[in-house]
Parts: structure tokens; sequence; C-alpha cells
């Protein structure tokens, strides 16, 4: 089977449709979403509409990142910024609106496990919810824990916006396995591979707000076609960044603080 693994949509349609193309292109057959599929940008319903169906069909699991609980009132607010604050207000009137809308944002757990060895989180698995940036290789070591105790084999994760792979070796022991995308056509020729013995702490990078210096939507493709030895291909692709800074620009401008917007459209 092959996966398709992202995060961090952040309501930017336009990237969430070439991800998701881009995955279907590469023979995908599940979706897994670490979380974040609302925040800052300018589409959140049109996300939803996006992977809703992927949800009724049985093809994709998903787990709340910290925008879904903020929107669905489990966190408290007080540190999230302007951008957040002010998106989230906006996005909470429009899904509330919506009972489909509604329902989906509530179903999201703060983990799941797919498959009995593929666990998804979304800041930790350690300590879900906990708000953490994992940044240091040394943080990796109760998240792989963590999955060790659950039994599983791998655990991927968003919020950081960053593509990561910590992975458990018995020989090495925990390493900072290097993460460089594939662009462009065919498949990523350095995938990393997950053996039997391994575990996996892999961070996703971000759809819609990507921090590599392109600006490339991110997203890996986990190939477990064979069982003994796990593929995580890493991929980077283009989609119209100017056409979703003016939408950015001209629906936020409308809902927030004119300088809130244009922030958030610089952020693209």
């Amino acid at each position: 089977m092959r996966y398709l693994v992202f995060g961090d949509v952040h309501a930017n349609v336009l990237a969430l449709d070439t991800v998701l193309e881009a995955g279907r292109a590469r023979g995908v057959d599940t979706y897994l979403f670490v979380g974040d599929l609302v925040g800052y940008g300018p589409n959140p319903l049109e996300c939803i509409e996006r992977l809703l169906p992927l949800v009724e069909n049985g093809n994709m699991a998903w787990v709340a990142g910290n925008h879904e609980l903020a929107l669905r009132g489990d966190v408290d607010m007080a540190g999230y910024s302007i951008e957040a604050a002010q998106t989230l207000d906006w996005t909470r009137k429009l899904v509330a609106s919506k009972p489909w809308a509604k329902e989906f944002i509530e179903s999201a757990y703060l983990t799941t496990c797919v498959n009995d060895l593929i666990w998804l989180a979304h800041d930790s698995f350690a300590a879900p919810s906990s708000g953490g940036y994992h940044r240091w290789p040394q943080n990796a070591k109760s998240e792989l824990a963590s999955v060790r105790h659950n039994a599983g084999r791998v655990c991927f994760y968003g919020h950081t916006h960053t593509m990561r792979a910590e992975i458990h070796d018995l020989d090495k022991g925990i390493v900072l396995v290097p993460m460089t995308p594939h662009v462009g056509d065919g498949t990523d020729p350095q995938p990393i591979r997950l053996k039997q013995e391994n575990l996996g702490w892999i961070g996703t990078g971000s759809v819609g707000f990507p921090t590599n210096t392109h600006r490339r939507a991110e997203y890996l493709i986990l190939d477990e076609t064979d069982g003994n030895v796990w593929h995580v291909e890493k991929y980077e692709v283009a989609y119209p960044r100017e056409e979703a800074k003016e939408r950015t620009r001209t629906v936020l401008g409308a809902v927030c603080d004119k300088e809130v917007a244009d922030r958030i459209a610089r952020w693209l």
C-alpha cells in the first residue's frame, strides 16, 4: 500500500489540490493527515470539502492539529498569534454554519493508529497537544520510546512546518536522517529505508505554509509494499503561490485586519 502523508494545510486549498493530485499521480491508495487543516489561510471550508469524502470512504485517517483544537475550544488561545486568532475566529463562524464541516472538525482525535504499526500525531506522540516544536535530536528519544511502547513502527507528525526524520537503529541508536525532497517527475531516488527493526519519528513538512527555500508544498509517501523494508519518499511540488497570495489578501482582507492579511500572504 502507498500512503500520502501530509500536514499543515492551513486552509490553502490551491496547495492542497496540488498535493492531492501529485499523490494520485504517484499511485497513493490511502491518505494520512497530521493536522492543522484550518487557520491562517482563506479557504477552510473548501479544504474540508476535499478531505471529507476521503474519510467517509474509509481512505483517510487524521488527527487534530492545534488549530482544530482551538476551533473546537479544546485549548486556551491565550498564546496564539494575532494571525491565528483572527483567522480562527472567522473560521469558527464559517464552520458553525455548516454542520458537515463542524462534525468533521470535531471527529479527530489527538493521536490515531493505522494498521497497527503506523501512528499519527500533530505536535507530540509522547505528550499530545503539549504545543512544543520538535527541533532537537534529544527530544526524539521520548517520542521514539512512545512509538516502541505502543508497539508501533513509525509515527508521523506535523506542527513544525519542516521535514525531519529520526530513526532508531539497533546498531547506531537514534539517527537524524537527511531529508532532501525530490522535485519534478519520477520517484524519490533516495527514500528513507525503514527496516523491521527500526523505529521512525518523521515530520511531514507543510502543504500550505512550507518553510523550504522555494516555498513548495511538501508531502511524503509511505510505501509498505515490501513488508520487511518500508520506504518513505520525500517530495516538494510547486503550486500557484501568487494566486494563493492574492486570494489570501482578498478574502482575509475583508474579515481580518488588513495588516494581518498582508502578513499571512507574505508567509506563503
